[in-house]
């Protein structure tokens, strides 16, 4: 990288070949092959791609040197930039901080909110990228009229911020260390920003740039909506990227569209007729006060008198504040769906008692419950307007590939392939008749079995 390189090989040293051509390309073309990037080209380059809190951050990181004030950029800094951002330690992401906010002198505290407004001006590059590169799992949500929603993205990054310092203004370096050794989400999300932003700022054209582009995906991809635009959702672009990074991994690829009250009417009958047996579900529910929450159910919902599900499950809020509630391990309440009891609730139940739930919705449309306790996830407080709320809107989507149904367990009857058909008709009070009439199954030796 011109007169850069030499000093820059402790940092190309962990970068892969494809990530020291990458970066050395890139501060070539910025540099004009001279050896170094002056400050204004930064500005026109990455103007377009970077929030501009962002852009002034990397700025100085990009200029900082301790007792000097330089006008251009070497190659070492343009190098570090990337390592530090993209996979940087902890120790190096506060580093990467702390020069970031002063570029001529060392600090080794900073306020924290500038520190909030970093965090909010990197989820905002990422938005911005995804945009900007054409993103299919980007597009898939904005196409439908998913928007970005500024309060809820600062929402997401104070409670990304939740528990850093133990002074309410001020961050120390250790503290912020401290910090990025857990802080996974944002570290995704930054590392993401990155990536994208050396690879977007490639020269047009090259069709392996734009795969890698499209392969950076923290947002799912939307399915289900192709044939009906703007979508009347709940959420907003950030608040699919938060709870997309609070699912298991292996369901962050993409979301199936199942229910909304706005589209499929307020029933429901309805709702869990399009729910039941979907695999994993995310459930988000607006009440008449405004307040946004819901949760994630890992297990298939179905018809039981037993709590279903397992420890990944959580309650979330998205308004008015961002929280998410993972579980204790106390108990096993995590999913519970049960109707047309005589001697049991009749309703849809995540957490909690059946008097004190965490979220509970009743089987007659409209009304639900949100209880000050709840003894089933940690550090829980009301999801709710007010403990008993009612419904203003309810969406539900289905997370991950859709479950593949075992034959065994599907059975040959008609009720048994559409699961939606038999909630209905139990709902409506009607016998169903074919379970006793059911031919019985043969095992391999082409006997009888119960």
């Amino acid at each position: 990288m011109g007169h850069g390189t030499s000093r820059s090989s402790q940092s190309g040293n962990i970068l892969s070949a494809e990530e020291q051509s990458l970066v050395e390309n890139l501060f070539k073309s910025m540099s004009r092959s001279s050896g170094s990037i002056k400050r204004e080209d930064v500005f026109k380059h990455w103007s377009t791609h970077l929030d501009d809190y962002l852009l002034q951050f990397v700025v100085k990181f990009l200029c900082h040197e301790p007792g000097k004030k330089l006008s251009a950029i070497n190659g070492e800094n343009f190098g570090r930039l990337y390592v530090f951002a993209v996979r940087g330690s902890a120790d190096e992401r506060a580093t990467l901080i702390f020069k970031g906010f002063s570029e001529n002198e060392q600090k080794y505290e900073i306020p924290k909110a500038c520190f909030l407004q970093y965090v909010e001006a990197t989820v905002n590059s990422y938005l911005r990228l995804q945009k900007n590169s054409g993103n299919p799992h980007y597009n898939s949500w904005s196409l439908i009229g998913c928007a970005i929603n500024t309060r809820r993205i600062n929402l997401y990054s104070q409670s990304l911020c939740e528990g850093l310092g133990n002074n309410e203004d001020i961050i120390t370096s250790d503290e912020l260390e401290n910090w990025f050794s857990q802080a996974a989400n944002f570290k995704s999300i930054q590392s993401h920003v990155f990536k994208n932003l050396f690879l977007i700022s490639q020269k047009k054209g090259d069709k392996n740039t734009s795969l890698k582009i499209n392969d950076l995906n923290l947002m799912p991809v939307c399915r289900g909506l192709e044939n009906i635009p703007h979508f009347p959702s709940i959420l907003g672009l950030s608040d699919v990227l938060f709870l997309n990074l609070s699912l298991p991994h292996e369901l962050r690829n993409e979301w199936r569209f199942l229910f909304s009250s706005q589209i499929h009417g307020e029933s429901f009958s309805t709702m869990l007729g399009r729910i039941s047996m979907q695999g994993a579900t995310l459930l988000i529910i607006q009440d008449t006060e405004n307040h946004v929450f819901g949760g994630f159910a890992p297990d298939n919902w179905s018809l039981s008198p037993n709590f279903t599900g397992n420890d990944s499950c959580y309650l979330f809020k998205l308004e008015p504040k961002i929280m998410t509630f993972s579980a204790t391990g106390y108990n096993n309440h995590y999913q519970y769906l049960n109707l047309h009891q005589q001697t049991m609730p009749n309703g849809l139940l995540m957490g909690g008692q059946f008097n004190y739930p965490g979220l509970w919705l009743d089987c007659e449309y409209g009304t639900g419950k949100s209880s000050v306790s709840c003894t089933t996830f940690q550090n829980y407080s009301q999801l709710s307007g007010s403990e008993n709320f009612t419904i203003k809107h309810c969406e539900v989507w289905g997370v991950g590939p859709l479950p593949e149904t075992d034959e065994n367990e599907r059975g040959d009857s008609i009720l048994d392939q559409d699961p939606a058909a038999k909630v209905i008709l139990e709902l409506a009070g009607r016998t169903l008749h074919s379970e006793g009439l059911r031919d019985k199954k043969r095992d391999k030796s082409g006997n009888f079995v119960n």
